[in-house]
């Protein structure tokens, strides 16, 4: 495709990772093996770094999702769905005889997932040749944001070229090493305590193992950790102070997308302003979370208005 050379004069947020369909399937008893089972079956736009970029476009950040998309059925629902949302796709690329990145998953009458089946092998093409013409854009960003789903090769590449503050999404445990060469160029990182103990070979199981962990990555490079720790909180850390925040009494709808809305709301916080205190941004992430919860979407409707709403609540749990 043709690289528009045009950088916006507005402040602006790159997001770099994938746009998936995802496919589920619920069946309304229990599952019979190798025969029809009568259930639901939705479909919904995905991938991490689609559902970080839906988030931050809903928060009124200018957003540009770096990513490819197939020429089959699917591409047309994606592009679809990021204009309606927002997400500017003007430096991602259309792969010619491609399948779109698809995730199709099957659960049990309760929701739990049985089987998944992953076709995001076109993902392979976010590689730093895809990246070099792209650089001067990416560069001229307020943050760029990397999805752990991109190759190892291609993460490296971005934290040796990438100048503006990098903000780095884990994903899993199995994809957290992919920023494991490149914790020195990491403006903020948000593990979950299984990332983290990965990472830092911490068995992170309190506050202050987590801290602990903190303090590795910080002392490999990381100027801002950010470690989920769940049901107690967030642990936020700088090499000045560590904070653990608190979840928000929240009436939990749906568990899908917190971590994605808390990652989008931490970005969101230094794109508005970079000198927040850390104690803020911590609760920032917490209150965008708990909206998220609250949502039955993976994505919610979320805006800066209702942040700021449930931080004025201040209910948080002890």
């Amino acid at each position: 495709m043709m690289i528009n050379s045009i950088v916006p004069s507005s402040d602006y947020v790159v997001v770099i990772g994938g746009m998936n369909m995802d496919i589920f399937g619920m069946p309304h008893q229990k599952v019979i093996s190798r025969d029809s089972n009568p259930g639901e079956i939705g479909m919904t736009v995905g991938g991490v770094g689609q559902n970080i970029a839906q988030n931050l476009a809903h928060l009124d950040v200018p957003t540009y999702l770096i990513t490819v998309y197939g020429d089959d059925y699917n591409s047309s629902l994606l592009q679809q769905s990021c204009e309606a949302n927002d997400i500017h796709l003007d430096y991602a690329a259309q792969i010619p005889g491609a399948r779109s990145s698809t995730y199709m998953y099957i659960t049990d009458e309760e929701g739990d997932m049985l089987v998944g089946v992953n076709d995001m092998a076109i993902c392979e093409n976010i590689s730093p040749a895809f990246l070099k013409p792209r650089l001067d854009f990416i560069n001229g960003a307020k943050a760029c944001l990397i999805d752990a789903n991109l190759e190892k090769e291609t993460i490296d590449w971005l934290g040796h070229e990438v100048t503006v503050p990098i903000f780095a999404d884990t994903v899993s445990v199995t994809k957290a090493t992919h920023f494991e060469d490149i914790l020195d160029k990491i403006y903020t990182l948000k593990p979950n305590a299984l990332e983290a103990s990965l990472l830092t070979g911490v068995d992170i199981h309190s506050k202050n193992s987590a801290m602990l962990a903190a303090r590795i990555l910080l002392n490999k490079g990381v100027q801002n950790v950010f470690i989920s720790l769940g049901a107690q909180g967030i642990l936020c850390a700088t090499m000045d102070k560590m904070l653990l925040i608190h979840p928000f009494e929240t009436q939990i709808v749906n568990a899908n997308g917190a971590g994605d809305c808390g990652m989008a709301a931490i970005t969101w916080s230094y794109f508005d302003d970079p000198t927040r205190h850390l104690g803020r941004i911590g609760r920032i992430a917490q209150a965008a979370s708990s909206i998220a919860l609250e949502s039955p979407k993976s994505v919610p409707d979320i805006t800066v208005d209702q942040i700021m709403d449930k931080l004025d609540s201040m209910t948080m749990m002890a």
